[in-house]
């Protein structure tokens, strides 16, 4: 597989791209371990994650802490605030309640 462009997204959308990729060819082995990995590791549907990701991306948050918050779907306040780390804004109580409540949503 030639990589043509690089994109940031969540496992279960990678599962959904190489289940649709699998259906036209023979996937390589590496293709085929990050598949297992993908649906392994998954903790939503691809649709939910894409409804998700949009959700969390209108809350504010960037496209690198979404897609991490997808793969991770923190269950507590703790968590959550351990993936927010990294940004130099600072979130309410109410804006992790309403992330946690977001993920819950989906899952």
């Amino acid at each position: 597989m030639k990589v043509m462009n690089e994109k940031l997204v969540p496992l279960p959308i990678v599962a959904k791209i190489l289940e649709e990729e699998s259906k036209k060819r023979e996937l390589d082995s590496i293709e085929v371990i990050t598949l297992e990995y993908a649906k392994k590791f998954s903790k939503f549907t691809a649709e939910n994650a894409e409804k998700l990701l949009q959700e969390l991306k209108d809350m504010g948050l960037p496209l690198e802490v979404s897609v991490q918050v997808i793969n991770i779907a923190p269950e507590s306040e703790a968590e959550l605030r351990t993936i927010l780390a990294p940004l130099s804004r600072t979130f309410t109580a109410e804006d992790i309640k309403n992330i946690l409540a977001a993920v819950k949503k989906y899952r």
